[in-house]
C-alpha cells in the first residue's frame, strides 16, 4: 500500500506545482522589494493580485487533471486507485495554491510564524482525520485507503487556507496608507509573471521529471526480475519509510532557509554587496557543519531509528545508504534560496532540471543492473556535481569567495568510495 500511495503523492505534488505556477516566489520577491523602498500601497496590491492569480492557476491545474484523469490512473498509477482520488486532488489544488501565495507574503514581511501556526494545526487535523478515515475504510482495501489519505489532506488544507486567509486579512491592515500608486493592473501582472513564468516553466519540467522518476523506480525494479507487488513494496520502504527520516531535518532547514529569500532580495535591491558576501559566508559555514553532523547521526543511529519508528531493522540499511545524501539535500535548499533572493532563480531551476533528468537516467539504467545500493554511489556523486554548479553560480553573483572546486570534488569522491 505504501508504494502505491507514494505514486499517488508524486502525481499529487505535480498537480500542486502546476497550481502554484511560481506565484509564491513572485509574491515573496516583489513584496520584499516594495517594503525595502517603503511602498506600502504596492505591498497590498501585489499580495492581493498574487492570491487571485494563484487561485486561477489552481483552477486551471485542476481542470487539466480532470481532463487527463484516465491517463493518470492507467499509466501513472497502474490502475490501482479510482477516479475519486483524482477528484479530491482537484478540489485541494486551488486551496493549496492560494495558501502558498499567502505563505509567500508572510515570508516577505518576516512574519513566517503566522503561516507556521496554520501549518501546525493543519498537520494535527490531517493526522487525526486520516487516522479516523483509515480505521473506517482500510478494511475495504487499497483503493479506499488511498482515498482516505487524500481526503484527510483535503480537509486539513481547507482548514489551513481559512486560517491563512484570516491571518492575512488581519495583517494586511497594517499597510493602510493615504498614498496610492496609480500603476495599472497590467503593470503588476507584468512584474509578477516576469518572475513567476520562468520559475513555473522550469518547475513544471522538473516536477514532471520528478514524477517520472518516482514512477520509474518500481518499473526499474521489475526490469531487474522483481515482481510488481514486491517492487512496489521495496519502493515503499525506500521512498515512504527511509527517505522521510533522511529528509526530516529539512523540515526545519527549509523553514529557516526560506527566510533568506526576502533578506537577500532586500540586500540586492539596496546594492549591499559586502553584506551579502559576509552574511552568506557565515550562513554557509554554519549550515555545512550542521549538515555533516546530521548525516553522521543518521548513519550511526540508523538501526535505532528504524526500530524505534517502524519496529523493523531492515529499513536501517536504506537509512544508512541514504544518510550522506542529507548533506546535499539540506545545503541545496540554502543555496537555492540565496540565489532566488539574488534574482538567479532561472539558473537554479535549470540546474535542478539537469539534476532530476540525470536521476531518471540513472534509475532506468543502473537499478536493474546494480541495485539501489550501487545506484546510491552514482547518485551521491551526481548530487555533488549539481551542488558544485550552484556553488559556481553563486560565485558568478559575487557571493562566495574563491574555492578550489576541483579539489573538493575529488575529496568527496574519495570519501564516498572509501565508505562503500
Amino acid at each position: 500500500m505504501l508504494g502505491t500511495f507514494n505514486l499517488v503523492m508524486s502525481v499529487y505534488l505535480f498537480g500542486i506545482t502546476l497550481g502554484n505556477f511560481g506565484i509564491n516566489l513572485a509574491v515573496t520577491r516583489l513584496v520584499s522589494e516594495e517594503l525595502a523602498v517603503g511602498n506600502k500601497d504596492g505591498v497590498k496590491k501585489i499580495a492581493k493580485r498574487c492570491i487571485l492569480l494563484s487561485f486561477l492557476c489552481g483552477i486551471m491545474a485542476s481542470l487539466l487533471f480532470l481532463l487527463c484523469s484516465d491517463f493518470i490512473l492507467q499509466i501513472c498509477l497502474h490502475g490501482k486507485v479510482s477516479q475519486n482520488v483524482i477528484h479530491v486532488m482537484c478540489l485541494a489544488i486551488p486551496l493549496i495554491s492560494m495558501s502558498s501565495a499567502i505563505s509567500g507574503y508572510f515570508v516577505a514581511i518576516r512574519r513566517v510564524y503566522k503561516s507556521t501556526i496554520a501549518q501546525f494545526f493543519e498537520q494535527i487535523i490531517k493526522i487525526l482525520i486520516t487516522a479516523f478515515f483509515l480505521e473506517l475504510f482500510l478494511p475495504n482495501g487499497l483503493e479506499y485507503a488511498c482515498f482516505s489519505l487524500i481526503l484527510g489532506d483535503l480537509i486539513s488544507e481547507i482548514f489551513s487556507f481559512v486560517c491563512n486567509l484570516l491571518l492575512y486579512r488581519q495583517d494586511v491592515k497594517r499597510y493602510q496608507t493615504a498614498y496610492t500608486t496609480n500603476y495599472p493592473v497590467k503593470f503588476y501582472n507584468q512584474k509578477i509573471f516576469k518572475i513567476a513564468t520562468p520559475v513555473a516553466i522550469t518547475s513544471f519540467i522538473r516536477s514532471g521529471l520528478s514524477t517520472l522518476k518516482q514512477i520509474a523506480i518500481p518499473i526499474s525494479f521489475e526490469k531487474g526480475n522483481m515482481e510488481c507487488a514486491k517492487a512496489l513494496a521495496t519502493y515503499g520502504e525506500i521512498n515512504g519509510m527511509a527517505m522521510p527520516i533522511v529528509v526530516f531535518p529539512n523540515v526545519t532547514f527549509s523553514s529557516i532557509s526560506s527566510l533568506l529569500v526576502p533578506e537577500f532580495a532586500a540586500y540586492n535591491a539596496q546594492h549591499r554587496h559586502k553584506t551579502i558576501r559576509k552574511v552568506t559566508t557565515i550562513i554557509f559555514a554554519i549550515a555545512t557543519s550542521i549538515c555533516i553532523l546530521i548525516s553522521i547521526f543518521l548513519a550511526i543511529y540508523s538501526e535505532q531509528l528504524a526500530n524505534w519508528i517502524y519496529h523493523d531493522f531492515s529499513i536501517s540499511q536504506y537509512i544508512k545508504i541514504l544518510a550522506p545524501l542529507s548533506i546535499f539535500i539540506l545545503l541545496d535548499g540554502v543555496v537555492d534560496n540565496i540565489l532566488k533572493g539574488l534574482d538567479a532563480q532561472n539558473s537554479v531551476m535549470v540546474i535542478n532540471i539537469f539534476d532530476t533528468l540525470s536521476d531518471v537516467i540513472l534509475i532506468y539504467t543502473c537499478v536493474p543492473k546494480f541495485g539501489i545500493a550501487r545506484l546510491h554511489i552514482f547518485h551521491l556523486l551526481q548530487r555533488n556535481f549539481q551542488f558544485r554548479l550552484k556553488h559556481g553560480k553563486t560565485h558568478q553573483n559575487r557571493v562566495f569567495y574563491k574555492r578550489n572546486v576541483k579539489s573538493l570534488f575529488f575529496n568527496d569522491f574519495f570519501c564516498v568510495t572509501r565508505n562503500h
